[in-house]
């Protein structure tokens, strides 16, 4: 009797061991092929398809591998169940549609079924000749594979051939298809081998498969190569519940590698704790991403991580992926320094990096919420706006920047300084004893603050006026101090400029009332609530009015008349006096183009319009208007006009003489460069202040200042006005001071345009 070798895979039905997967593994391949013959010199008859046979009648149950050792070694079969048992099996393993042969102990091919004849591509004659020989094998790497070293001839010999191991088979055709084959020994009672059976199943597909699949991989990893953010596949390298979970990388791109400033090759393959060496939760973020692979839920998360001597900020997005995770990683460093920088800006002052006023109002809420005594300072620098016109925006920037710097010199800590617009700055105080801490800060700024400064090529000394306000309470109170320490400042600026003042309640109630004011003043100016009063100016030679002044005049609803000096500061203060000048000056040009010939009309112009009113295109656009010619308008401004922008005023002046317009220097004495300034600019008119006018007449040192402007006046070939002429002894004087005009309540109040008539005709 046979038996099959129990050592061996078992095959029963004539099938192999199982097919192992597609296309070889790393490192090199072992050939094991099948082999089977080549077509024959000599005729032979092929094997046809079985003939159906009747499987009534019920067979032992016999193996399979010993039928096929019987058909091999050629013995008879005693009986007819064993011939419808041999029958029987062949018929299954023709079913069963997988490539099936046996040989014998000296390699003839004694059995093949269809499958086998489909996949060699030819039915090959039996017992013609060893087929272990005539099959042309190739290993993987296309070297031809012997005879001996094929899978069924290494199991004849007792071998069994390495796992995995695959070949291909060329066929009559020329075609190579890879197939991988299974063979067991067939061995007797006594335990020799008399045969093989072997099973072979084709890989066309499965290398197909294969194939796709790296190319797939391909394209995946060239797609993440080329990606600019950074990708990472990494696996558990530990249990899933350690208390350090590690991982390994199997893959990251290179722009992976570049965040980390690492070396692919050097890093892939590696442990990920090593990566993130630099990170300052590095067990943390290792912890984290081991709850993704545990929960599946992805982890978002924006990271700092330490690329050699900076700090990269970067932003990591987890999912898992298999048994492990797939991680990318975006380089936000430039966004995170753009908000840091939004946010700097946002609550500090971009010239001086100082806090700015919503930094201030911030600490002056979580004072007031924590019931702290606070003190603010409001400062506003004396003679900034003088620097920064005269020597150029560049200097006054510098100006600034030193300034805040000797601000700061002058704080404890916990103080806070806070540039709040222009050359205004705030300083805040916490603590106790607030009033005696903020009157020392006060004086400590002033000192520093008045001395010189050096601004490269350039000197320059400055003052500032300082208001204070003392608070503690809740965050409203609080959110008021500010406002309070402005209308300290407000005051001391009024009072005298380099001083200090301390806010009282009745400087609320004043502000209130100005702030009501200017609001009545913009609805009169809006409607018909304001209207322009002229006041003769005589010629004291001709006795006869040379002209008229054009002076702005308000008569509340409720209050009557306000007298400019009320409202006009407050206007200036708010910059409506801008609307109001233009109002006049079209006004006035009107009126005037009415009167005789030769008349002229005279508007004061505000320090406020100097500066920023487009003084020349106003003028020549209402001259224009009201068709009068230039000469017969006479503009005037006041000495401390030149005082404090120089500059910017001579250049207006200049384009306005240009244009032919007449100009005149009011208020003349009370500046403090008065002849410098006549030196500088030749103007028409000199106006002779009141307060000298009316002293004259019982105080000699005004008297000769009255006939001293006017000589000088005459030599210089301009006309000396004196202003305040209310009596007539008044008008004596400055007859006889040689003054050419005057003008005052004895020779003419102030009246509406249809009361001029005896002064126009007269």
């Amino acid at each position: 009797m046979l038996s099959r070798d129990r050592a061996a895979p078992p095959a029963s039905e004539g099938s192999g061991a199982s097919v192992p997967p597609a296309g070889p593994k790393a490192g090199p391949v072992s050939p094991g092929p099948e082999a089977g013959p080549v077509p024959p010199d000599t005729e032979a008859d092929p094997v046809s398809p079985l003939p159906a046979p009747s499987l009534a009648a019920p067979g032992s149950a016999l193996p399979s591998a010993l039928l096929a050792a019987i058909e091999a070694t050629g013995q008879p079969c005693p009986g007819e169940a064993c011939d419808l048992l041999r029958w029987r099996e062949r018929a299954l393993i023709e079913a069963l549609g997988i490539a099936v042969s046996t040989v014998d102990a000296t390699g003839r091919l004694a059995f093949y079924n269809a499958a086998a004849a489909e996949l060699w591509g030819w039915s090959p004659p039996l017992l013609e000749r060893h087929w272990c020989g005539a099959w042309r094998l190739f290993a993987p790497d296309g070297t031809p594979v012997p005879p001996e070293q094929s899978a069924t001839a290494l199991c004849l010999r007792g071998q069994r051939p390495p796992p995995g191991s695959w070949v291909y088979a060329e066929r009559p055709d020329g075609r190579r298809i890879p197939f991988a084959a299974f063979p067991s020994p067939l061995r007797n009672l006594a335990g020799q081998v008399v045969g093989a059976v072997t099973v072979m199943v084709e890989l066309t597909g499965l290398h197909a498969a294969e194939a796709a699949r790296a190319t797939v991989e391909r394209q995946f990893r060239a797609a993440q190569d080329a990606l600019p953010d950074g990708f990472m596949l990494v696996h558990p390298d530990g249990e899933a519940g350690a208390a350090c979970p590690g991982f390994t990388i199997d893959y990251l791109n290179p722009a992976a590698a570049r965040l980390f400033d690492a070396s692919r090759e050097a890093v892939q393959g590696g442990p990920l704790r090593r990566l993130l060496a630099g990170h300052p939760r590095c067990e943390a973020l290792l912890q984290a991403l081991a709850e993704v692979l545990a929960r599946g839920e992805p982890l978002r998360s924006e990271e700092c991580h330490r690329r050699g001597r900076d700090m990269v900020w970067l932003r990591l997005h987890a999912t898992r992926l298999g048994d492990g995770l797939a991680i990318t990683l975006e380089d936000i460093t430039e966004r995170r320094e753009a908000e840091a920088r939004i946010r700097f800006l946002a609550l500090h002052d971009p010239l001086t990096g100082m806090p700015n006023r919503a930094a201030l109002q911030d600490r002056l809420l979580q004072a007031g919420r924590a019931g702290t005594p606070v003190a603010v300072l409001a400062l506003d620098l004396d003679g900034f706006r003088g620097v920064n016109d005269a020597l150029g925006h560049m200097v006054g920037d510098l100006l600034l920047r030193e300034a805040a710097a000797r601000i700061l010199g002058c704080l404890e800590p916990g103080d806070l300084a806070a540039r709040l617009d222009g050359d205004e700055f705030a300083l805040l105080l916490p603590g106790e004893d607030a009033q005696t801490r903020a009157m020392v800060m006060a004086s400590r700024v002033r000192r520093a603050l008045t001395a010189p400064f050096a601004l490269g090529e350039y000197r320059a000394s400055i003052g500032v006026t300082i208001g204070i306000a003392i608070g503690q309470g809740p965050a409203p109170q609080a959110e008021a101090l500010l406002r309070h320490a402005d209308l300290a400042l407000f005051r001391a600026r009024a009072e005298e400029r380099g001083s200090i003042r301390c806010f009282t309640p009745p400087m609320a109630t004043q502000r209130e009332n100005r702030l009501l004011l200017l609001a009545d003043l913009r609805e009169a100016l809006s409607g018909s609530g304001v209207a322009v009063a002229y006041q003769p100016i005589i010629d004291l030679r001709r006795n006869r009015a040379s002209g008229f002044e054009a002076l702005l005049r308000w008569n509340h609803p409720y209050r009557g008349p306000i007298p400019p000096a009320e409202f006009v500061p407050v206007a200036e203060e708010s910059g409506l006096i801008l609307q109001l000048g233009e109002w006049v000056l079209r006004r006035a040009c009107a009126d005037a183009a009415t009167w005789p010939a030769g008349m002229k009309v005279a508007v004061n112009l505000s320090p406020v319009q100097m500066i920023g009113g487009e003084v020349p295109r106003l003028v020549r656009e209402a001259l224009a208007e009201a068709g009068l010619p230039a000469e017969r308008l006479e503009l005037e401004i006041t000495e401390s006009v030149l005082l404090q922008h120089n500059e910017t005023v001579l250049a207006t002046l200049r384009e306005l003489r240009t244009m032919g317009v007449r100009l005149a220097l009011d208020d003349f004495g009370t500046g403090y460069a008065s002849l410098a300034y006549l030196r500088v600019f030749r103007f028409d008119k000199i106006k002779i202040d009141q307060s000298f006018v009316r002293d004259a007449v019982r105080r000699p040192d005004c008297l000769a200042i009255v006939r001293s402007v006017a000589g000088l006046a005459a030599e210089l070939g301009m006309t000396a006005t004196a202003e305040g002429v209310e009596e007539a002894e008044h008008l004596a004087m400055v007859r006889g001071a040689g003054c050419p005009e005057a003008q005052g309540y004895h020779l003419g109040r102030p009246v509406a345009l249809a009361e001029l008539g005896r002064f126009l005709w007269g």
